[in-house]
């Protein structure tokens, strides 16, 4: 088996999502001096819970007719009764865990699980061309984004302006990230649903991508000429250069496209804050 295949196959998995939210929190929970302390049980509790959303999500998809052809969606078809199995069990470890936690982070977590349920529950009973689609995209950059940032800031009592600055810049990657997977589908003639691209105007998705590689470039420059620590200055070139990522991904769009390189490096960026550890 050869690299390619073996780094498609983890994406299948979801793994490197898992992978992503969690190096993304221990690094945001080293705010803001680089020194800040990392529960490891919160990032292995997030790890575990963003693994079985985006899991539990695929799962569900397929157990619409006709089955959505992309290969992620065929691997999870090819491979769902395991796959529930190893959900439930997961879903068991992950609630074991929470009980390890300080009270801040499981009142946050049950409120953020709630809000998750409802959410696939509402895209699951959505019909595929549906304009309520409009509002998966932001939803779970925001979803995604709160439960990364979630481990780091209820453990603060007193949050920086710049840790909230970083936060921002990360909703607006995840939403960028999101945003450009909508078009990329769109690009790729295989869309089996509505997303926000295939509902927007052309060139409306574009422009939302450069409005927001706009925002973090405003935001990094903010924080990079005012009062803040090296770490924080840091982080902020991390986030800038994920964005970068992404814009050269939309810049060379057919060579990102074939073999769907565009998912496993753009979910890939979210690995990026490794450095930062």
């Amino acid at each position: 088996m050869g690299v390619r295949s073996v780094l498609q196959q983890l994406h299948w998995l979801n793994l490197d999502v898992a992978a992503g939210a969690a190096l993304c929190a221990a690094a945001a929970s080293r705010l803001p001096d680089g020194k800040g302390e990392i529960n490891y049980t919160a990032i292995a509790v997030l790890t575990l819970t963003v693994w079985l959303i985006y899991t539990v999500d695929r799962l569900l998809d397929v157990r619409k007719k006709p089955i959505p052809a992309t290969p992620r969606h065929q691997f999870h078809a090819q491979h769902a009764d395991l796959f529930w199995k190893v959900s439930a069990g997961v879903a068991v470890l992950a609630g074991i865990l929470t009980l390890f936690l300080p009270f801040p982070l499981i009142r946050f977590g049950l409120i953020l699980s709630v809000l998750v349920g409802l959410y696939l529950l509402m895209v699951n009973k959505l019909a595929p061309k549906s304009k309520m689609y409009l509002l998966k995209e932001p939803i779970t950059a925001c979803v995604y984004a709160a439960g990364v940032w979630g481990v780091a800031f209820t453990q603060q009592r007193l949050i920086p302006w710049q840790d909230q600055a970083l936060a921002v810049m990360f909703v607006l990657i995840a939403f960028q990230n999101l945003i450009l997977f909508s078009w990329m589908e769109t690009q790729s003639g295989k869309l089996y649903a509505s997303n926000l691209a295939s509902l927007l105007r052309d060139g409306i998705p574009d422009l939302l991508m450069y409005l927001i590689i706009g925002g973090i470039a405003v935001l990094f420059l903010f924080i990079s000429f005012t009062e803040v620590l090296p770490f924080q200055r840091r982080f902020a070139f991390t986030e800038l250069l994920m964005s970068l990522v992404l814009v050269e991904i939309r810049r060379d769009y057919p060579f990102y496209l074939t073999n769907e390189r565009y998912r496993w490096i753009g979910d890939g960026i979210f690995l990026l804050p490794f450095w930062l550890l």
